[in-house]
């Protein structure tokens, strides 16, 4: 009797085991980003048991719900390459007074809407989930040049028709945002200090990717340099009407408001008058999200990021 209990204890903890495995190892999953758009007209909020069960190739991925009390709310799941189906419990009645929702692919299409009618089919929406593999970039290449002290890096884009820009980041450190467009970038050094840099370059997809990053390691020596950058106050961050900034080391020349996909939002140049130490910029009718400020100085270009809310 001692050895059928000890049995089923060890099988019952490898089940476990291999339940938070499968768990693990889904939750790290690589894939597209689905949203959803829930909504209850009446406002008290769906059924406990109402929600919508995603499943991709016989795994279960997930279960949306609105809570209770809730209006309206907003899901997300990441979801891999496969055959995607939607499910609504067989217990709950579905009815268009009380529950609405919207699904969208990680490319902000809508791909299903509920119904207008009450009740579901025990799988009310099936769909073909195309998520194309995340490609690293190829023939890398970075350059430091000590004559015009520029960083040079230039790449070949994955075959992939999905990437929409590179992320180009120095010592881990977000610098800028290109297009998709653009296979090459140039950084200007001769305001860094004295040391070892490593310039990195991402491809951004619409989805969610873990790549291997490409870098170009180089020792810049400018002695006797200070790293004019970290002088530069953005403020406030995030910001809601009006963006400040200053810099008392340099001059100011132009500022350029860029959003991710580095489509120019906004452009103002210096006004003599305070001779290019402090910009102040409205940014009232831009959309909430994030962007890129491109900060041009009598040095060279210095990139921040600021979030508008």
């Amino acid at each position: 009797m001692k050895k059928i209990v000890i049995f089923l204890i060890s099988a019952i903890l490898m089940l476990i085991s291999a339940n938070l495995s499968a768990q693990t190892e889904k939750n790290q999953t690589t894939g597209c980003q689905f949203r959803f758009v829930l909504e209850d007209p009446l406002g008290f909020g769906w059924h406990p048991n109402a929600g919508i069960t995603v499943i991709v190739d016989g795994v279960e991925y997930g279960f949306i719900n609105l809570p209770w009390g809730t209006p309206s709310a907003e899901d997300t799941l990441l979801l891999p390459s496969g055959e995607v189906h939607f499910s609504w419990p067989d217990d709950v009645l579905f009815s268009p007074t009380k529950h609405y929702f919207e699904i969208y692919n990680s490319f902000e299409e809508l791909i299903y809407t509920s119904p207008d009618v009450p009740g579901l089919p025990e799988s009310f929406f099936i769909y073909q989930n195309e998520c194309s593999e995340c490609l690293p970039l190829s023939d890398f290449e970075g350059e430091y040049n000590q004559e015009t002290k520029l960083i040079n890096l230039s790449w070949v884009a994955p075959e992939s028709g999905y990437v929409t820009g590179f992320d180009i980041y120095r010592n881990g450190v977000f610098l800028a945002h290109v297009d998709s467009t653009i296979k090459s970038y140039s950084s200007q050094t001769d305001t860094l200090e004295t040391g070892d840099y490593k310039y990195c370059v991402v491809p951004v997809y619409p989805y969610t990717c873990d790549l291997e990053e490409k870098c170009f390691e180089t020792y810049i020596n400018n002695v006797g340099i200070k790293n004019y950058s970290s002088d530069i106050r953005l403020y406030p961050n995030p910001a809601n009407n009006e963006l400040r900034i200053t810099n008392y080391e340099l001059r100011i020349t132009n500022v350029e408001i860029l959003d991710v996909f580095g489509r120019k939002q906004k452009s103002r140049k210096a006004e003599k008058q305070n001779a290019g130490r402090e910009m102040v910029i409205d940014i009232s009718n831009l959309a909430n999200g994030i962007y890129f400020v491109e900060i041009t100085t009598e040095k060279g270009v210095i990139t921040k990021k600021v979030i508008k809310q």
